[in-house]
């Protein structure tokens, strides 16, 4: 198995534990209002959002053959990954929640 893919598994094994917190001061503070699918990708999102830094952090220590510049590279690259499939589950949580607005 590569070492990103090992890194991610990580980072998102912490990511997915964390974010019970980071999901839960989130809707206290605007709560959701459609139905399971919206919380599922809300939940998903905020544990991609805390598995970047693991996940960065990880895949750093994980190439350890390479040089310090090129592993710190490839860490922000697989941390820039989790952030990105973060952004990819909020779209999907905002296309459930425009739908709730559009109906009242």
């Amino acid at each position: 198995m590569p070492n990103w893919a090992i890194a991610l598994i990580i980072g998102g094994l912490i990511g997915l534990f964390l974010a019970r917190w980071v999901a839960r001061d989130s809707i206290q503070s605007k709560p959701i209002q459609s139905g399971g699918a919206a919380k599922f990708f809300h939940y998903l999102a905020c544990g991609m959002l805390v598995a970047g830094a693991p996940s960065a952090l990880t895949a750093t220590i994980l190439y350890n053959q390479l040089h310090f510049f090129p592993r710190l590279l490839r860490g922000v690259a697989v941390g820039f990954t989790d952030v990105g499939l973060a952004a990819l589950c909020l779209i999907v949580f905002a296309v459930f929640e425009s739908r709730v607005e559009r109906v009242r």
